[in-house]
């Protein structure tokens, strides 16, 4: 298991400052990482003075870089002389690690990271009594400029699912008649886009899931503020004499 302020996923390369290990026994892609620690609800637990989310002793696993399912739906729809292409890709489940998310947060410029800045109570958060047991918290505060500069790793992988319209296109056939004594024995006009759209969960408000930035290799699931898919359009036109 990786240390702390490691995060990894099983197998594959690694990056600068980062630790990639292979999780003997378990499956290729999880992510390994210290977090932030949670009672078992699934609540945050913050330190009961300064109201700061407490970091997991050890590596805990994050998810996988697999998704549950993967899907794909299109359509070619033809009304007289027009014809509608789309095609929507998809991906349920799934997580992915968001460097650009950690720069954001570091910057302030991140939205989690607006609202108020000063004696903030961390959502859905407890602290533990002298006992041990969680208290909910409604009255320890925090200043989000002490915590979001210095996220756990594990803070900054997300779910990876979404939902992108990858082509839409509206093309026009011109019939014989519509010709007339032209020289075109046929005449089309349409126009398309690609990666028109993108939708993602509320948590992924930072990067495109799709693209990992080392490529085609090993290490998946890794956005160091990788570019996102190149959202294009044009204009087809097609002719035959």
């Amino acid at each position: 298991m990786p240390g702390v302020d490691q995060i990894s996923v099983a197998s594959g390369a690694g990056f600068s400052g980062m630790s990639i290990v292979a999780a003997v026994g378990r499956p290729y892609g999880e992510f390994y990482g210290v977090t932030n620690a949670t009672d078992d609800q699934g609540r945050t637990i913050v330190d009961s003075e300064t109201g700061l989310p407490l970091l997991t002793s050890e590596a805990q696993y994050l998810g996988s870089y697999n998704p549950k399912y993967q899907a794909s739906m299109g359509t070619n729809i033809r009304y007289k002389n027009w014809s509608l292409n789309a095609l929507f890709d998809m991906k349920h489940g799934g997580k992915f690690f968001s460097r650009t998310k950690s720069i954001m947060a570091f910057n302030g410029t991140s939205a989690e990271t607006g609202g108020q800045r000063f004696d903030a109570i961390f959502p859905n958060s407890v602290y533990l009594d002298a006992d041990g047991n969680s208290v909910v918290n409604n009255s320890v505060t925090y200043n989000k400029v002490e915590y979001y500069p210095y996220l756990a790793p594990g803070v900054n992988v997300i779910d990876g699912s979404f939902v992108k319209l990858r082509t839409l296109a509206v093309t026009y056939q011109f019939t014989k008649e519509q010709l007339g004594n032209s020289p075109f024995g046929g005449l089309s006009i349409g126009l398309y886009g690609n990666n028109l759209f993108l939708w993602t969960p509320k948590e992924n408000q930072f990067a495109d899931p799709e693209i990992n930035s080392a490529g085609a290799g090993n290490a998946q699931g890794f956005d160091f503020t990788a570019q996102p898919s190149v959202r294009n359009y044009g204009i087809n036109v097609k002719v035959t004499f």
